[in-house]
């Protein structure tokens, strides 16, 4: 980053105290190392994307609209006319936040790329994402002597790199750890330890997210984004029964209350069900017809 470029732009700007500055610099650094982008050419797509789904993984609304302060004063610095836009303040997130559907998962993990090798590493890199629930940044930091296969059922990913410096380990099923292997056979070998790498090296944080929403698109399912993948898998692993101390592992959340809020989800699905299926007084839930605006969206045999 130019942060001596920034220091002087920001002292000729006449706007800003000393503190300020100094503020400005040490937090646009740290902004730059957690979004794991470099801003001096990040575009303002790439830098929302990343700053919403710091909002997915649970950041403290108060904190990303800090950062959106400091980034679009970066943003200015550059030259740039258009700014981050704030996050509004809604509904509670806790119980909100975008999960995918079984339908919508089996979609994304089913498309494929013309090319073989990029092919080999994105269908990895995807399935891994849903079958992990890691995090994206845990993930381009995975290295081929993290798989360990003590035995053939239970091959585990050993996590070097999680949020907080912690390190854990995870199970990977078996038929995703042969994925893995079969990518390695049309890997590009630019870095000898990585697992996901480019023509240039070890695959970037933003290069990756960009191949999640790119997948997302081609599915039919463009509000998908890679931490997604982990709030399906921590949803599902309670939907089978997992117990939320092992899941809270798993995810490499530091506070159970963390995890608590894929229960919390969970129990408002439940909740909406349970409606669905008991209250019968205007009709039946299953089909109904939908009249927006001039339009219809109506299923065959429906009733309201």
């Amino acid at each position: 980053m130019r942060m001596e470029e920034f220091k002087k732009w920001m002292r000729r700007s006449g706007e800003y105290s000393i503190s300020t500055i100094n503020h400005t610099l040490s937090y646009v650094r740290y902004i730059e190392i957690q979004l794991g982008l470099d801003l001096d050419v990040a575009t303002v797509e790439e830098i929302s994307d990343a700053l919403y789904e710091m909002r997915e993984s649970g950041r403290p609304l108060s904190t990303l609209q800090n950062w959106v302060k400091y980034i679009n004063r970066y943003l200015e610095f550059r030259g740039l006319d258009i700014k981050i836009k704030y996050f509004k303040e809604t509904r509670n997130d806790d119980e909100y936040f975008y999960v995918p559907t079984d339908e919508e998962a089996k979609k994304i993990m089913a498309v494929k790329w013309v090319r073989p090798d990029v092919n080999a590493r994105n269908r990895a890199m995807i399935h891994l994402l849903f079958a992990t629930g890691i995090r994206i940044g845990e993930l381009i930091a995975l290295n081929w002597s993290d798989i360990e296969l003590k035995t053939l059922d239970m091959p585990l990913l050993h996590i070097r790199h999680g949020k907080g410096a912690k390190k854990r380990t995870v199970p990977v099923p078996p038929r995703v750890v042969n994925m893995l292997f079969e990518y390695k056979k049309y890997r590009i070998n630019s870095d000898p330890n990585a697992i996901f790498t480019t023509p240039v090296g070890r695959i970037s944080h933003a290069y990756a997210r960009k191949i999640c929403k790119e997948t997302g698109i081609r599915a039919g399912v463009p509000q998908f984004h890679a931490h997604a993948a982990r709030h399906w898998r921590a949803i599902k692993w309670l939907k089978e029964g997992v117990n939320l101390e092992t899941i809270r592992r798993l995810l490499g959340h530091e506070s159970l209350k963390t995890t608590q809020r894929y229960l919390r989800r969970l129990q408002m699905e439940w909740s909406f069900e349970e409606v669905k299926q008991k209250d019968t007084f205007f009709g039946r839930w299953v089909r109904a017809e939908l009249k927006l605006g001039s339009e219809y969206i109506k299923e065959e045999g429906g009733e309201i």
